[in-house]
């Protein structure tokens, strides 16, 4: 490869990594602790949700409660199907809001969630009128309507009142700052964190804290707070998958990329999913293991493939290791392939063929392969 196609596919490649980690990285990085409060049956929503259908009201809930709606209230509900597409792509949301009228809005606390409901609140259309451990409620931003001021912290004597156990209302305000942070509420957040550290009672309530709390350090930038926190929650239980993520992710950020490295792989050994491998590419990325991360990518794309997922940016991101290896024409097929994806948009489409084009051989001479 020519100098100057060598520094031009180095700064595509530079440009592009960060656009993969965007599209990437908060789908499979911000995700709810399957053993926290979080997980559990959202009783106040469902409850709400059966009050509301009572009285005749169209709502939008998000298809991860549909499972434990009650089958009575279903019939009265968009399909999973429908609700599923439209969390996949807002403009399907929002027409699906103009054939429903919806008069209340009910998410949880996946990924898919947190991404939509930061559009709405962003909107005049919405108000977000309630946080708690099991999502977000969103009504029509109409005065008329009862109840549609947007949601405040509950004060410390009617969470006392609710919660009089104070490692339930320490749990309660972890949770929802984490639902807060999804969603980019970060004072609101940092102020419920601090409450809970003045109540947090037992071991278990400590390693959640800091688990959000480094949550919040990375998500504000602040790499090395994450690291403490991260590495004192992972110290309490290593196989804390939550703390073990942002521990890798705060040990690339800061440097030590060798040891995010080794704590990526014993992840990986340890529990392998799209998460893991994702983390443990970008590792491998930041410490130059190029093979590895190669590898990881193609099992990472492979498990994508058989859950029928989004492929445009995993292709994108394991063409960009095949070429920073050197393996163009890997990295062709990988790009190529990557453009033919519907999710990706006109712009990244561009910067692919351009990538392409900066990859075709010069002068007749070939790659690797």
């Amino acid at each position: 490869m020519k100098k100057n196609t060598r520094t031009t596919l180095a700064v595509l490649l530079g440009g592009i990594l960060l656009l993969l980690i965007a599209m990437l990285g908060f789908f499979y990085l911000n995700k709810g602790n399957p053993d926290d409060l979080r997980s559990s049956y959202p009783v106040r929503q469902i409850d709400l949700l059966e009050k509301v259908l009572s009285r005749h009201q169209s709502v939008y809930l998000s298809p991860e409660y549909y499972p434990v709606t009650p089958s009575q209230d279903l019939k009265h509900l968009p399909s999973r199907t429908e609700a599923a597409d439209s969390m996949a792509d807002i403009s399907k949301f929002y027409r699906l809001t103009r054939d429903r009228h919806f008069s209340l809005l009910i998410f949880g606390t996946l990924p898919s969630s947190a991404t939509i409901v930061r559009e709405l609140i962003n909107s005049l259309r919405w108000i977000l009128s309630d946080v708690s451990p099991w999502g977000y409620i969103l009504v029509p931003n109409l005065h008329t309507m009862d109840g549609a001021a947007p949601w405040i912290p509950p004060t410390q004597e009617s969470l006392s009142r609710e919660y009089p156990d104070a490692n339930n209302r320490a749990a309660w305000l972890i949770a929802t700052a984490e639902n807060l942070i999804s969603i980019r509420k970060m004072h609101e957040a940092e102020n419920l964190l601090q409450e809970a550290k003045d109540i947090a009672k037992t071991r278990k309530c400590h390693a959640h804290l800091l688990v959000a709390q480094a949550s919040l350090a990375a998500v504000q930038g602040r790499w090395n707070d994450a690291l403490s926190a991260a590495r004192e929650a992972y110290d309490l239980n290593p196989r804390n998958t939550t703390a073990t993520e942002i521990l890798i992710r705060a040990l690339t950020e800061c440097g030590h990329t060798d040891e995010a490295l080794d704590v990526a792989r014993r992840l990986t050994e340890q529990t392998k999913n799209q998460e893991t491998l994702f983390l443990l590419a970008r590792a491998a990325n930041a410490s130059n293991s190029k093979r590895e991360e190669i590898e990881a990518l193609r099992s990472l794309l492979s498990m994508a493939r058989k859950q029928h997922q989004q492929l445009g940016a995993s292709l994108t991101y394991l063409g960009q290791a095949y070429a920073r290896d050197g393996e163009r024409g890997d990295a062709i097929r990988a790009f190529q392939e990557a453009i033919s994806q519907p999710e990706l948009n006109q712009e990244q489409r561009e910067m692919l063929s351009n990538l392409i084009e900066h990859l075709k051989p010069d002068d007749g001479m070939m790659g690797k392969n």
